[in-house]
């Protein structure tokens, strides 16, 4: 009688610890899960989303995340989620990030960046032009002058790339560059 005892009792300490530990769980799950923002789905990335974006790429990075997806793994914004490694899967859930958007908004900043040093050198030309012009010029050599100015002018306008968007970048370029690389 004692050995049935000391099995029902047994067997009932089992499932008791078993059902605090599925309770356990999901008070756990309760605590740690978010709402999470919506997507933006514009082209164009803002000021906000871009500061959030450096945060983030900074721990990715730190992570060593990088490291774990395979280098001819393309990000064709189709499922990317499905085919990240389950580790960046758990962390990008955990911290509310939206694959597509992530490496969509990376993208993006490499391209601001290079429209940005473009911008820069278009306009370093268009001083240089400027300076060349003198007031005893014929109007063939000035108007020859204007067209160059104006050729550059149009170079450093990159299809896509606003003007807030390059201002995200303006003045810490080299900072911005270094992080993503």
């Amino acid at each position: 009688m004692v050995r049935e005892n000391i099995k029902k009792y047994s067997i009932l300490l089992i499932c008791l610890i078993l059902i605090l530990q599925i309770l356990k769980v999901r008070i756990i799950d309760l605590r740690f899960s978010k709402v999470c923002p919506l997507v933006q789905i514009s082209d164009t990335i803002s000021a906000k989303e871009a500061e959030l974006f450096l945060k983030q790429w900074t721990e990715y990075v730190e992570r060593g995340y990088m490291a774990k997806v395979p280098e001819d793994f393309e990000f064709d914004h189709q499922e990317t989620a499905a085919r990240v490694p389950w580790m960046l899967k758990l962390w990008f859930d955990k911290n509310c990030i939206n694959p597509e958007r992530f490496y969509y908004t990376e993208q993006r900043f490499r391209t601001i960046l290079k429209a940005y040093e473009l911008k820069k050198h278009t306009s370093r030309v268009i001083d240089v032009l400027s300076a060349q012009m003198t007031p005893d010029m014929n109007e063939a050599q000035r108007q020859w002058y204007q067209d160059l100015i104006e050729e550059q002018k149009q170079m450093s306008r990159v299809e896509g790339v606003t003007d807030e968007e390059l201002s995200i970048v303006e003045g810490r370029d080299s900072q911005i560059r270094e992080l993503l690389r």
